[in-house]
């Protein structure tokens, strides 16, 4: 096994400057290799406390990181796998991979002497464990997996996923909304646990809407994504596989079983991840939900009739004045906002 080798994708991956490729190919050498799984782990929680510099007692440092591990019983640490939120921007400078391979290689070669047993032992056992993604409201986020694979969190949304996946399959958990790119990765297929379904792909993107209480909604930008419906118990009806296939989206509610496959523009149903908010013909109960999501703000409805008002309306980074602004000029109505609500009126 080529140590260099390692040494540069993990630098390339805490540096953030790894292609695509080249995070598949560090998973793969984990998935081989239960000592570099060892050695990852402690290298990645050295450089959440230390960044990419080496301290005057390098050897204590890394000691004091892997006593850490070991004094934590049962403890998962945060990951910290390439993650922003749409409010903080901040990317490590151009020579940040140079910086990192040559810290990395002196902790590296302290890690090779011999270490006391069960010292990075902890270290192992924690990146099997599964973590979660906790978005609030007026939230959203993009997580970059060990295999590539890139994710953009909508607010008021968890993601629950391994650190390292391990088996024939990367599988994940999502309640809320996400848009997925996949790596693409044909012997190890990557599923998505629902409440209400499973998607199932290879390598693609795409967007999956499965708030609670709410119908799921899967929609393909490129690629092919097979989504099978779980029907409420009881139903008698089989689960089947739908295949769908770009610019193409199916609606499925769990209560009724009903679903609807129809044309659709992906790039509108991807618009949130680019802070972009979209109504077509939608129901002014409806974009209330999605405002509250999008501004943290509690929408209330002082009369009955607005909320079947449907409107239409594209809007980019605009504040929720403006959104409301706007949409009261194309159907009248009156609102109020205040430091915690939006209150709706005829």
């Amino acid at each position: 096994m080529n140590e260099n080798l390692f040494i540069t994708l993990v630098a390339k991956k805490l540096a953030g400057e790894a292609s695509a490729q080249e995070l598949q190919e560090l998973d793969t050498l984990l998935q081989a290799h239960e000592h570099l799984r060892e050695r990852y782990a402690v290298l990645r929680q050295y450089f959440e406390e230390h960044g990419n510099r080496m301290p005057d007692n390098a050897e204590l440092a890394l000691q004091r990181t892997l006593s850490r591990i070991r004094q934590q019983p049962g403890h998962t640490p945060t990951p910290r796998l390439k993650e922003r939120t749409f409010r903080h921007r901040g990317w490590m400078l151009a020579g940040g991979m140079a910086a990192t391979v040559l810290v990395l290689l002196g902790l590296f070669f302290l890690l090779r002497r011999p270490q006391p047993a069960g010292r990075i032992a902890r270290a192992a056992t924690d990146t099997a464990h599964w973590q979660n993604r906790q978005n609030g409201k007026a939230t959203k986020a993009i997580l970059e997996l060990t295999d590539g694979s890139k994710i953009w969190l909508n607010a008021d949304s968890r993601l629950t996923y391994p650190e390292v996946f391990t088996g024939g399959s990367r599988e994940v958990y999502l309640e809320g909304e996400a848009f997925f790119e996949v790596a693409n990765n044909p012997t190890r297929p990557f599923i998505i646990h629902l409440r209400k379904g499973t998607i199932k792909v290879l390598g693609t993107s795409f967007n999956i809407r499965a708030y609670e209480n709410e119908p799921v909604q899967t929609s393909v930008t490129t690629g092919k994504v097979a989504f099978i419906p779980k029907y409420e118990a009881g139903s008698g009806k089989k689960p089947d596989t739908i295949l769908i296939t770009p610019d193409v989206k199916v609606t499925f509610s769990h209560s009724t079983g009903n679903i609807v496959k129809e044309n659709t523009t992906s790039e509108d149903d991807k618009a949130w991840t680019e802070g972009r908010l979209v109504f077509r013909n939608a129901t002014l109960e409806t974009i209330g939900m999605e405002l509250e999501r999008a501004f943290g703000k509690k929408v209330r409805f002082a009369a009955d009739a607005p909320r079947h008002y449907r409107l239409t309306g594209s809007f980019r980074q605009n504040s929720l004045q403006e959104i409301m602004y706007y949409l009261a000029r194309s159907r009248p109505f009156r609102y109020e906002i205040t430091d915690s609500t939006l209150v709706i009126n005829e």
